[in-house]
């Protein structure tokens, strides 16, 4: 592949709170969107602490349907990845999440993770929310990876993974007591790739995003996620372009390399990690 990267829009640096992000997004009217990422365990300092890669397919903008206000509006998303979280499940595994309301809540038919909450409607057997995969990737050697694909179909977010259909989220849940013709039941209008930390401690902690190595250090050592691309209101796949940007909130600790657009076997695909606080990956 090539190991050239398109220069990016631009590099923004923001955390939310305790999340740490390596992300990037796209404004673009879409049914969803799919990616193969790489499966690995990502060392966290403690079982409070995640590390994942994922999708977000979003729609901003809609009336709360919190509160009957019209100017006060929030975003929706359905969101699908790889995470090690051990307070949730104790081996890494695949997760999904949506909310309602902008994440005001975590309630039945409201948002939360997995089959936590009520929303989440399970098809398959096999592959459910919260289970888990090996073999996984080792730097240095073998690697494994995992395509994920949202898609709005027939009035629900279906859910794609690895060679299947697993579940959904049925789309009305995102109209209810809102102008559900303005909300996440009819479609999305930006699609987002990244990894996320989420820290749980007073000091900056040392979980490691992806493998916990620098994108620098490319294939067999550093987490990626490839082929990415978002599906039009026809159906069609589209490349993924990150056009909104680039957000790294710490560059010292994540980082992230990406090529939209391109045109090889990997399609847009991007490199990130990092080895955390301690600049060590695994500890």
């Amino acid at each position: 592949m090539n190991s050239s990267f398109a220069q990016q829009i631009h590099i923004g640096k923001r955390a939310i709170g305790d999340h740490w992000y390596a992300s990037s997004s796209q404004n673009v009217v879409n049914h969803g969107g799919s990616a193969i990422y790489s499966l690995y365990k990502a060392y966290t300092e403690s079982s409070a602490d995640f590390s994942l890669l994922q999708s977000a397919v979003i729609k901003y903008n809609v009336k709360n349907p919190l509160y009957n206000d019209p100017n006060r509006v929030c975003m929706q998303t359905v969101e699908a990845g790889w995470i090690n979280y051990p307070n949730q499940v104790s081996a890494p595994h695949l997760f999904v999440y949506y909310t309602t309301n902008g994440y005001a809540t975590s309630a039945n038919n409201q948002g939360g993770w997995n089959r936590d909450v009520t929303g989440w409607v399970q098809v398959d057997s096999t592959i459910y929310p919260g289970v888990s995969f090996t073999p996984m990737s080792t730097i240095g050697g073998a690697q494994y990876d995992m395509k994920i694909q949202w898609l709005l179909y027939e009035g629900n977010w279906w859910l794609f993974v690895l060679d299947r259909w697993i579940g959904y989220y049925p789309a009305p849940l995102f109209g209810a007591n809102t102008d559900a013709a303005n909300s996440l039941q009819q479609g999305a209008d930006a699609i987002n790739y990244y990894g996320e930390i989420y820290d749980s401690h007073a000091q900056l902690t040392k979980t490691d995003m992806g493998s916990g190595h620098f994108p620098d250090q490319g294939w067999g050592k550093s987490a990626y996620i490839r082929n990415m691309v978002y599906t039009d209101a026809s159906g069609n796949d589209q490349r993924y372009d990150g056009s909104r940007g680039v957000v790294v909130s710490d560059t010292n600790r994540y980082q992230m390399k990406a090529r939209f657009q391109n045109t090889n076997d990997w399609g847009s695909y991007m490199y990130l990690g990092g080895p955390g606080a301690g600049r060590l990956v695994g500890q």
